[in-house]
């Protein structure tokens, strides 16, 4: 009973924290510990208590995050050359494990702690991963920055006190809280609608299928970029298939929440098989940039069945993937190379395996790598090799 109440009266802080309270720059970090820490001379560390005059960078990442591991690889070489004035925490989602993995394949200076829990990505109001915290001797909060704008020269500002300019993506707090944030009920038979952004709502792209009413005849885009958005209409599975003849940067800047959409689309049940020759037809007629198609030959990685072995399958389709691999049942192994593959290779991947009918596909990284996705593809039996092809592109003009 002792040992219980003692544990409770310990977590009671931690409760308070993550029950509303956001850290921001001027702020005390506050007197918590870093748990699960692999590699410092403590298996838990409270910066309040520790002693010296080092700047402390929390960098929240994850082995699943791809931009995050160059990030890692530059704070390493940062930490080295800085390694009495800072030391960087690199604080991930990963199990212990998982981070024991990395750490054996790549040794570093860094400090890497788990926090299964989220509870200190929480408390900064991150919106996302692949950004730091920066802390000084006070144990003050200086700067909530982008991890990749850490530079020698962010260093050696932050070493003379000056202001360090926070970038950080926070989240916001959402203007609306409808279920359907396009007002599409049972009343309508078609809808178009087109949205500024749209204040804390997150990123997002849906299609209606299975027992929806509006099943095959809608979708709609929360906050989403005009590329996106045509990528879907053309069905464009890789960005190596998307030709600009505008300036890329006017389209495609995700900081600049002045190209973000939301868009929602609905077509009447007899239009249902032009869903997305009308949604073509939409963006062209509203967007300030222009979508067409053309072909060419370009690169492209070709999948072929070498030893492939799953047995088919007879569920529901649905799937799912992330960093962390991919996660399929009942899917097409074209569905995996489209969805899937051709997202996360540098190519578009094109299914030649003549494999029919639909498959239990399931894949794990280590690490979000080309080399750890290689390696999954050919676990499951499957061929990949970097060939030509005549390719449908889309031009933006």
């Amino acid at each position: 009973m002792k040992l219980t109440l003692i544990f409770a009266f310990l977590m009671l802080p931690l409760m308070g924290f993550s029950q509303g309270l956001v850290l921001k720059p001027g702020d005390q970090f506050p007197a918590i510990p870093i748990t699960n820490v692999i590699n410092s001379p403590l298996a838990s560390v409270n910066l309040n208590l520790q002693k010296g005059d080092k700047f402390y960078i929390l960098n929240f990442w994850g082995t699943w995050c791809s931009p995050c591991i160059p990030e890692m690889d530059a704070l390493a070489k940062l930490q080295r050359s800085n390694a009495s004035k800072i030391q960087v925490i690199a604080i991930s989602d990963d199990p212990t494990a998982k981070l024991q993995k990395y750490l054996k394949g790549k040794p570093t200076t860094i400090w890497l702690a788990s926090d299964t829990s989220y509870l200190l990505y929480q408390l900064f109001n991150f919106a996302s991963v692949s950004h730091s915290a920066i802390i000084n001797k006070k144990k003050e909060i200086v700067a909530l920055v982008k991890t990749h704008s850490i530079t020698q020269g962010l260093l050696d500002s932050l070493y003379k006190g000056e202001k360090i300019k926070s970038d950080a993506d926070v989240k916001e707090k959402p203007v609306s809280a409808a279920a359907d944030l396009f007002n599409v009920d049972s009343t309508l038979t078609t809808n178009f609608t087109v949205r500024s952004y749209m204040i804390g709502q997150e990123g997002m792209s849906r299609t209606f299928a299975g027992k929806s009413p509006y099943a095959g005849r809608r979708l709609n885009f929360v906050n989403t970029g005009i590329t996106n958005l045509y990528k879907t209409a053309f069905n464009i599975v890789s960005t190596k298939q998307i030709i600009y003849e505008v300036d890329e940067k006017s389209v495609n800047n995700y900081q600049d929440k002045s190209q973000r959409y939301c868009v929602d689309i609905l077509v009447s049940p007899q239009d249902k098989d032009s869903l997305y020759t009308i949604f073509q037809r939409k963006l062209n007629a509203v967007l300030p940039v222009k979508g067409k198609i053309i072909y060419q030959t370009i690169p492209v990685y070709v999948i072929t069945n070498e030893n492939f072995v799953l047995p088919l399958s007879d569920q529901k389709t649905s799937y799912g993937f992330s960093g962390r691999g991919y996660d399929g049942t009942a899917v097409t192994i074209s569905d995996f190379a489209n969805d899937y593959l051709s997202n996360e290779l540098p190519l578009p991947v094109v299914d030649e395996t003549n494999l029919k009918g639909k498959f239990d596909i399931k894949t794990v990284l280590e690490m979000r790598s080309q080399s750890e996705i290689l390696k999954s593809i050919a676990s499951l039996g499957l061929k990949i090799e970097k060939q030509e092809r005549k390719m449908r592109m889309l031009v933006l003009y």
